[in-house]
């Protein structure tokens, strides 16, 4: 949150959430309608931000994509929870299990693409090879979590 807190006035830092806040509760309200550009001005939101702070990678971009990634997952489920079928206790446990790996692989990988952006790249052959691991690591886990 490092360019909210670079922000010129709390106005320009709050307002824009206030907003998505209520985006997400007539989300809720009406049947996840709008769920996802929601998410999209919330991203987008953050960019601006980021943009307007200057300075380059911002360290919290991981930790955002996270929340966001939460956001989204948890406001579908309690969307769907609210269909009258109910779906089977092992199914809830296997889906939270499934959310909660997913944020946590997210969130190390995304830290791993940050850190290395920052980095210059007159650094050589040894950072070169740790990105490629990193892009391998963050496929193999994406294809990990699909097939749970």
């Amino acid at each position: 949150m490092d360019a909210l807190a670079r922000a010129p006035s709390p106005v320009v830092a709050f307002v824009p959430g206030l907003g998505l806040g209520a985006m997400l509760l007539v989300t809720a309200l009406f049947r996840g309608g709008g769920l996802g550009a929601a998410l999209f001005l919330a991203g987008a939101t953050y960019v601006a931000a980021v943009a307007a702070a200057g300075g380059g990678a911002d360290a919290s971009a991981p930790l955002v994509a996270v929340l966001l990634l939460l956001c989204g997952e948890l406001a579908a489920w309690s969307v769907d929870e609210r269909f009258e079928i109910r779906a089977e206790p092992d199914l809830a446990w296997r889906r939270g299990i499934s959310v909660t790996a997913l944020a946590l692989a997210g969130l190390a990988v995304a830290t791993v693409v940050v850190a290395l952006s920052a980095v210059p790249s007159s650094h050589g052959l040894g950072w070169t090879v740790l990105g490629a691991a990193a892009a391998v690591g963050a496929t193999g886990t994406a294809i990990w979590v699909a097939r749970r």
